[in-house]
């Protein structure tokens, strides 16, 4: 699994950027090859694409990403699919919890936080985007080029212009309600972090970032919770929903152990047949010969 920001900052070549403290703006062509790619943020992005188009999937639901779009993405993860030969270029601006609480706090009287919307328990947030908003975005392309770069106020300044353009549109109330919520400490319960990313090779610790949580009081929240260790309860699941996609799908063998979050088709089939006591595909094999013979009898 990507993480992109990693990814960004340990290879500058792959896209131009400005950083700033906790904060980075880059603008790249997405170098994603696979048809599919799992990515994990460690800080919401605001994105804006430029051109190209890409389909992001999470929890069952699925965003489309084209020229002239924009998107808040809360931290945490998703799939990128990409189209064969179809390319990605985009602005895209990390933005960790702390900044945007404290801007909402700072501007907490120049913001219409009264009758705001529920908050979205979606991981990505359509933006809509007006002529201003959009000449922000490429009045920032000259400061990669600026040579010595803009001091880092500036840049601090140009993220807060950013954010506070788009939630002080009336179209944005989404986004501005889960910055609010952000800014009271209203964050996910810890059931729906883990339901919403099993499928995913996370780590303890970025389990614990997304619940805002050390890793000791994670730890020690979801023994109470769910009787079991982080990694039980996670192969668990995953071996449950390959039953359910082996029974009721069509998918490969190899699409069913991505969508289950194993490493891949060799490691899903050892996993799988350690649990169950056949391969995956003699598993499916003995279900349709199981419904056949029911339908035979009736």
């Amino acid at each position: 699994m990507v993480n992109l920001y990693e990814v960004l900052q340990k290879f500058p070549s792959l896209s131009r950027q400005l950083i700033c403290k906790d904060l980075m703006f880059t603008q790249y062509d997405c170098p994603q090859t696979a048809r599919k790619e799992r990515f994990y943020l460690q800080s919401n992005v605001i994105i804006y694409v430029i051109s190209g188009r890409r389909v992001f999937h999470k929890n069952k639901k699925s965003w489309e990403l084209r020229e002239d779009t924009c998107v808040f993405i809360k931290k945490g993860t998703h799939i990128s699919e990409r189209e064969e030969g179809e390319g990605w270029c985009v602005m895209t601006f990390f933005i960790p919890d702390n900044f945007l609480k404290q801007l909402i706090q700072d501007n907490e009287r120049n913001l219409q936080l009264n009758n705001l919307p529920e908050t979205a328990s979606d991981h990505v947030i359509a933006l809509d985007v007006n002529e201003f908003s959009k000449s922000f975005f490429f009045s920032m392309l000259p400061y990669f080029t600026q040579v010595p770069p803009p001091p880092e106020n500036l840049l601090e300044l140009k993220f807060k212009e950013l954010v506070l353009s788009l939630i002080s549109q009336q179209q944005n109330r989404s986004m501005l309600a889960y910055l609010n919520n952000l800014r009271n400490d209203k964050h996910p319960a810890l059931e729906d972090i883990v339901q919403s990313n099993f499928t995913f090779n996370l780590t303890l610790e970025q389990y614990a970032t997304l619940a805002c949580k050390s890793v000791p009081t994670f730890k020690r929240e979801f023994k109470k919770k769910f009787n079991d260790s982080p990694a039980k309860w996670v192969r668990k699941k995953r071996l449950t929903l390959a039953k359910e996609l082996l029974e009721n799908t069509g998918l490969s063998i190899a699409e069913i152990a991505f969508e289950c979050g194993f490493e891949n088709h060799a490691h899903f089939s050892r996993v799988f047949k350690e649990e169950v006591g056949l391969p995956p595909l003699k598993f499916r094999m003995r279900l349709t010969t199981g419904h056949q013979a029911a339908v035979a009898g009736l």
